[in-house]
């Protein structure tokens, strides 16, 4: 499996993310995995 870096995320942003994540009871790589996903799906 492939690991991503994602440096320099803008501290709002994280947090943001991370509540996020934490109110749909998933970790944040959760998160963005399937938020990645989600829009694969509609460009491709």
């Amino acid at each position: 499996m492939a690991t991503i870096n994602l440096r320099n995320v803008p501290d709002e942003l994280h947090r943001k993310a991370k509540a996020r994540a934490a109110m749909e009871g998933v970790s944040l790589k959760q998160l963005i995995l399937r938020l990645l996903e989600e829009y694969l799906e509609g460009v491709c």
